[in-house]
């Protein structure tokens, strides 16, 4: 069993909370943030709980505004970055096809595959989530009630890190291609496969990072709706 009530300062808690009472009813009271609790475990968790702020409005803006951040200064300009690069990549290989029929065969659709990948990920995918996410005023995709639904921010998840798996997928293969000798024309193809992969590793971090808010978010949703379930 945990009492929790919030505006209080530490000197007035136990005074405050007792008022009305001709004795002190609960003693050992605690104070954490705007919360003042009593906890009866060792291990109860309840600053955990607090910290997550379990179904307030607050918590869902902050996972918002995080995933915002992550979008517009890192996972979006990466994958432009991206995106960029294999355009210029694509355009040596297309100079080479007439001298080297078997380097443009391997490479054109596979890089003209993933760029069109690369492309619905971030002109269609990055841009709708940032969208959806922005405060109700500013966006008119955003639903009524302001607050994404679990499932959704589920399926953003996994879509998400399907482009993770895809992305690495091409880095294997990019590898596997720089390993070889005697493959590439020259060095400058070789410069611009290492050039290419190192974007596409950037890239993947922060897609990664970008997994890891939805996923947390997802999880704290679910928490929540256990707790209001069983309650």
């Amino acid at each position: 069993m945990q009492i929790m009530f919030s505006g209080l300062t530490p000197t007035s808690r136990q005074r405050k909370f007792c008022e009305g009472f001709l004795f002190f009813p609960i003693r050992h009271l605690r104070k954490y943030g705007n919360h003042i609790f009593r906890q009866y475990g060792r291990h109860a968790g309840v600053k955990t709980l607090l910290d997550m702020q379990l179904g307030m409005p607050g918590n869902n803006d902050r996972y918002a505004e995080e995933i915002q951040r992550c979008i517009a200064d890192k996972a979006a300009p990466e994958t432009a970055k991206v995106m960029l690069k294999l355009e210029e990549f694509y355009t040596q290989v297309q100079a080479s096809a007439g001298s080297l029929p078997g380097l443009y065969l391997d490479f054109s659709d596979l890089i003209i595959h993933f760029y069109r990948e690369v492309s619905i990920y971030h002109n269609v995918i990055l841009r709708n989530m940032k969208q959806e996410l922005q405060p109700a005023g500013r966006s008119k995709k955003r639903e009524p009630e302001g607050e994404p639904a679990q499932e959704h921010i589920n399926k953003l998840y996994k879509v998400v890190k399907e482009f993770v798996l895809q992305s690495k997928t091409m880095l294997s293969v990019l590898e596997d291609v720089a390993r070889k000798e005697n493959y590439l024309p020259g060095e400058q193809y070789l410069r611009h496969i290492m050039e290419l992969m190192s974007g596409i590793r950037q890239m993947n971090h922060h897609q990664q990072h970008l997994c890891q808010l939805l996923k947390k978010w997802g999880a704290d949703k679910n928490l929540h709706m256990q707790q209001t379930y069983y309650n």
